[in-house]
């Protein structure tokens, strides 16, 4: 396994310590790299908790990636070259998800669109002059983004837009010598996650469902992200790489589950 020592990565993100991004912190950490956090305001309480004594956090500063001023603030206090860059960043607002998406308002739309998938687009313009050549990046997504799940609503076409703005900012940096991908997670609760209705039948179905019979975990999802990360996956762009325990790939739902499951 390769090492990750004197290395320096970017992660956008973090909320609690179930999340995405604060578990592929603490994954590349363990393989000797140093990680430089951006998180919204609104988490500040949470991060501090998480980075506490935690030595391999360089700087934690805040950064609303939504935001041209607050993104151009955070990357003009870094110093020095990183390896590479997460961005493990969605919101919708939670009464769009509660209607049907026919009656999602335009305001809604935008919004969700901008922070889930245009905040991607503003990372890596900042990001890019701070990068070493040969560095990759990685996005977070979901199965919303190519098939109707119960209660994702808009968050579904979001996540579409993201993928594809995954093909087209691969195209686009490839020629400079980045590389950008995207992970395809199974369900995980996270603080994300709780917004979503009856979420917790959701995992139950997928888990019970899945090729494995179970869900992923935040700690599977963070070496996927490490390998697409590392020079190991040097030939790998523009490519959204599914971790949901083969849920993906089922046509049908698995027969054998009992008529009571949740």
């Amino acid at each position: 396994m390769q090492s990750l020592h004197d290395k320096r990565f970017l992660i956008f993100g973090v909320a609690s310590e179930d999340s995405i991004a604060w578990a592929v912190a603490r994954e590349l950490a363990s393989f000797g790299a140093s990680i430089t956090l951006g998180y919204q305001k609104r988490f500040l309480s949470r991060v501090m908790q998480l980075v506490k004594g935690q030595s391999f956090v360089e700087k934690w500063e805040q950064c609303d990636l939504a935001n041209e001023e607050s993104t151009q603030a955070f990357f003009t206090k870094l110093s020095g070259a990183y390896c590479g860059m997460v961005h493990s960043v969605a919101f919708v607002p939670p009464e769009a998800l509660a209607k049907p998406i026919f009656e999602v308002t335009e305001e809604e739309f935008a919004k969700t669109l901008a922070v889930s998938g245009y905040s991607l687009v503003r990372a890596v313009r900042h990001a890019l002059p701070k990068l070493n050549r040969g560095s990759g990046i990685v996005t977070m997504t979901y199965l919303g983004s190519e098939r109707v799940v119960p209660n994702y609503q808009i968050m579904g076409t979001a996540k579409a837009a993201l993928e594809s703005l995954t093909r087209e900012i691969a195209a686009a940096i490839g020629p400079l010598g980045y590389r950008m991908n995207a992970v395809s997670a199974g369900p995980l609760k996270t603080l994300a996650a709780s917004a979503i209705p009856n979420f917790n039948s959701i995992l139950e179905w997928m888990g019970a469902s899945s090729p494995l019979r179970r869900n992923v975990t935040q700690n599977e999802i963070a070496r996927v992200v490490r390998f697409l990360l590392s020079s190991d996956a040097s030939a790998i762009t523009g490519q959204v790489l599914f971790a949901d325990a083969g849920y993906s790939i089922l046509g049908a739902p698995n027969l054998e589950l009992k008529d009571g499951l949740a």
